[in-house]
């Protein structure tokens, strides 16, 4: 059948996760760091590091990881939706986070460090948004898959830093669908999330291919769903002989070629 549509993941095919998130931290804490003389790196390691206690500590922690939420995301979202787990993390979220900055803040400043602890908290999350630049290869390649498929985006992660991170990445206006695990109560590799798309589409699987950087997440959940998947395989890593993606590329420069060859019944790998 006919390939119709293209479906995206987000976070470490189309835009970095982890180096925007640092980035953003880095511009919210410079200004601090430089009046308190402590390193921001350090600093952020140690936010980070108690972030990720305090999140699998947490009564959600097992539903939201299920949904691919973890930390350091946890300390930008505001957790938008009716599910009762969403209600409870609205309610633990502002303490988790002063929590957080709060116990990295301590050794470093004398003094109470409530006010500033809440001051870059509120920084972190706004620096957010001028600090997601995608990939140098992503835009130059939805330019010329654009005009041929329809394209959608599938992304663990919370409906509003998701989002974000699409409008900021100057990347939203590409795509007509965008489903997030935070917004549909299930996330990668349950083939929901992919049939999801394909209902929000309106079109069969196989009219679809998927595009993602993770093995577990984006290969294996495609299969589950009856998809076809290319594995973008940034960092040259090895594939495991228990999960074997249709085809592979290095860059999403690679994408329209591979495209092309597929469509006419060309190679899988």
């Amino acid at each position: 059948m006919t390939l119709k549509a293209l479906l995206f993941d987000l976070d470490n095919t189309l835009a970095p996760e982890m180096a925007n998130y640092e980035r953003a931290f880095t511009a919210a804490c410079r200004d601090a760091a430089r009046r308190h003389s402590f390193d921001s790196e350090n600093f952020r390691a140690a936010v980070f590091a108690v972030a990720d206690e305090l999140w699998r500590e947490s009564e959600t922690f097992e539903y939201c990881a299920r949904l691919g939420i973890g930390s350091p995301t946890s300390l930008l979202s505001d957790f938008p939706g009716e599910r009762p787990e969403f209600a409870k993390l609205r309610r633990w979220a502002p303490v988790y986070r002063a929590r957080c900055w709060t116990s990295a803040l301590r050794p470093l400043v004398d003094g109470p460090v409530e006010g500033l602890a809440a001051e870059l908290d509120a920084a972190f999350r706004a620096e957010l948004e001028g600090h997601c630049p995608a990939y140098d290869d992503a835009v130059a390649a939805l330019d010329r898959v654009a005009p041929f498929y329809s394209l959608a985006v599938l992304t663990n992660g919370p409906g509003d830093v998701q989002r974000l991170k699409l409008r900021a990445s100057g990347l939203e206006r590409y795509f007509s669908v965008v489903v997030a695990s935070g917004e549909i109560g299930f996330g990668k590799p349950d083939r929901r999330m992919f049939t999801t798309a394909l209902d929000r589409l309106g079109l069969s699987a196989d009219e679809v291919i998927t595009i993602g950087d993770s093995l577990e997440r984006d290969v294996v959940g495609a299969h589950n769903a009856g998809l076809r998947c290319i594995w973008l395989n940034r960092e040259a890593g090895a594939r495991p002989h228990s999960v074997k993606p249709q085809y592979e590329i290095a860059s999403l420069n690679a994408l329209a070629s591979l495209l092309l060859e597929v469509t006419q019944g060309g190679r899988a790998s």
